[in-house]
């Protein structure tokens, strides 16, 4: 199919000289496989673009292929034989379908970054799954790849948390509920000391609203902190151990992995006076209010300055986003970096990237800021300080619970029910996000979060579990071409199966809903490409929905296991089912969700 194409471009670059030949793909199969809008070359040379298109169809010839005008656009349409035999080829070997072997990119990816003595939310899941697609697709196209959890484990958070621990929490049996009645909602299970670390956390912001002098007292523990006083050091690695503990229950359940967890924000400790050195060598830090120290940027169109170190010579998060920056280029060399970050985060990156492209030019155009819009309750934005949170373990068990009663509804005697009902309970939630707009704010509703139905993760999955069906039924080592050979954890983005052999015959594949399937798959490579392009899985997700519809009708117009198929006709479609299964599999676990064989 791609040699197709390439003859395609070659073949309009002959007769379009010094025009930009991209091809773009058509709404639908129907339309064709590839598509040239001739309106820039028609424009160059004073033609109408129909005209053009017209005159381009009727001179080019492509084997295996036709050329139809289509108004002001060409489009290549391949036999179906063709496009039949391109598509099984590229799906059934053992090669995976769309990666890449190598780029010689090193791409860090920077998400969830969870901070240290608070529970995991529902706002969590939009950076760590977000950020665990981009790692995936960016590891799947060739690219070495760095994942970094940049932890919030230092700041003024701590300070709080210390004088928080130290009013309340060290009296002979704290009652640390009582304050809360919200707390009687939460299952005994995730009453852990983090939920408790939590309950303090939200006691003071509560508390220090009526007693403002409490800012003072957080402040003073963070500067014995940054000071190496011992109890504020025990206390906090304390805190620390007991909160990675509890983040690496929840990554080992979302399945999602990271090259290390030690690069958090203490780990530039050490880091911060070299970096501050190097400010002033450079001529950037300059005097604030108090003695506090800034960066002025106003010369590359950036009117805030950015803030370094406060007054009282405490550290701030930027100086330790610009420590880890001047690492990453001293340890990883990297081609692309990018921060999975909210988008309230905005113009903090715009100050980092300006501050970096003046420390070193070889920063410049390296580091992308990759926002999201946050997920909110219907009363407005979420905030821990306050305690109205939504926690994502709540929303995951809830999930898994919903499908689970479906199953016991309707499949009662399925093996592993309850395995079962965790892979489609994760994948309606983490589905959901993929599918909204990165870049667009989410209201959170239970119903829309984790739904079943419609256009969701189950959805697709269920279109998984419905071939691996069709395969059992057709015995034979059928069920075992689309199994994988390797284990899927975080650790590997591809999918590896063994080779199998073409269909003798494309008999049978020819039907319009079979050859719809086969245009969706083809769309694969380009959506997982558009992932790292656009740095969102959105395309990945509508593409799988597309394939999984397609499969749908497919199923429904082809009969695949009919006892009156001719013996070709059988093979082919099974063939069929055996690429579509393996093209979903890969998707959905780029994205992070498994694919159940049975539901």
């Amino acid at each position: 199919m791609e040699r197709l194409k390439e003859d395609l471009r070659k073949a309009l670059a002959l007769a379009l000289p010094g025009q930009d030949i991209a091809l773009e793909r058509p709404r639908s199969g129907d339309m064709g496989d590839a598509a040239f809008p001739c309106f820039r070359a028609a424009k160059a040379m004073g033609k109408n673009p129909a005209q053009l298109a017209q005159e381009l169809a009727s001179t080019i010839r492509i084997e295996g292929a036709e050329l139809v005008a289509a108004g002001p656009y060409i489009n290549l349409k391949l036999h179906p034989e063709i496009r039949a035999k391109a598509m099984l080829e590229a799906l059934l070997g053992s090669t995976p379908y769309g990666s890449a072997s190598a780029t010689g990119e090193t791409v860090i990816v920077e998400y969830s970054s969870p901070n240290i003595a608070k529970l995991f939310t529902i706002g969590h899941l939009r950076s760590t799954m977000i950020g665990h697609a981009l790692a995936q697709v960016n590891r799947y196209l060739g690219c070495k790849l760095w994942r970094l959890n940049h932890l919030g484990d230092w700041g003024t958070q701590f300070g709080t948390l210390l004088a928080a621990y130290k009013r309340w929490a060290e009296a002979d049996n704290p009652k640390l509920d009582q304050d809360f009645s919200w707390a009687d909602e939460i299952p005994e299970k995730r009453r852990s000391p983090l939920f408790r670390l939590f309950q303090l956390y939200v006691r003071f912001h509560q508390e220090e609203e009526q007693s403002p002098e409490m800012r003072d007292e957080a402040r003073l523990w963070f500067k014995r902190l940054e000071e190496g006083d011992p109890e504020a050091r025990r206390l906090w690695k304390w805190f620390r151990d007991i909160s990675l503990a509890e983040f690496q229950r929840i990554y080992d359940r979302l399945g999602v992995g990271f090259d290390t967890l030690e690069q958090g924000e203490a780990f530039y400790e050490d880091h911060l006076k070299p970096t501050l050195a190097r400010l002033a060598s450079s001529g950037l830090l300059q005097d604030g209010d108090a003695g506090a120290k800034i960066i002025d940027l106003s010369d590359v169109g950036i009117q805030t300055p950015y803030l370094v170190q406060k007054a009282d010579g405490t550290s701030i998060y930027a100086t330790r986003d610009i420590a880890a920056a001047l690492f990453r280029q001293k340890e990883y060399d990297f081609n692309r970096c990018l921060y999975v970050v909210g988008a309230d985060q905005v113009l903090h990156f715009q100050q980092l990237f300006a501050v970096m492209n003046k420390l070193d030019p070889w920063f410049k155009g390296r580091m992308l800021h990759t926002p999201f819009g946050m997920i909110k309750l219907p009363e407005g934005k979420m905030s821990t300080r306050k305690g109205n949170v939504i926690f994502l373990e709540d929303v995951l068990d809830e999930a898994v619970q919903r499908v689970l009663a479906i199953i016991e509804e309707k499949n009662p005697e399925l093996p592993d029910k309850a395995a079962v009902a965790e892979m489609l309970g994760m994948g309606a939630v983490v589905f959901f996000d993929a599918l909204n707009d990165r870049v667009k704010s989410i209201t959170f509703t239970w119903d829309r979060v984790i739904a079943l139905d419609g256009d969701t993760g189950p959805y697709v999955q269920y279109a998984h579990a419905r071939i691996c069906s069709v395969l059992r039924k057709a015995g034979g080592d059928w069920a075992a071409k689309a199994r994988p050979q390797n284990v899927l954890d975080s650790e590997t983005s591809i999918v590896e199966y063994k080779d199998a052999s073409l269909p003798a015959s494309m008999t049978g594949l020819e039907h319009p809903s079979a050859q719809a399937l086969l245009f969706e798959l083809s769309g694969l490579p380009e959506a997982i490409c558009t992932v790292q392009r656009e740095n969102m899985a959105t395309a990945l997700a509508r593409q799988l929905l597309a394939i999984a519809k397609s499969f749908s009708g497919f199923y429904t117009n082809c009969p695949i296991l009919h006892a009156d198929n001719p013996p070709e006709v059988r093979e082919s479609r099974l063939a069929l089912c055996v690429a579509t299964a393996r093209a979903l599999r890969q998707g959905l676990f780029l994205m992070g969700i498994k694919a159940p064989e049975e539901m």
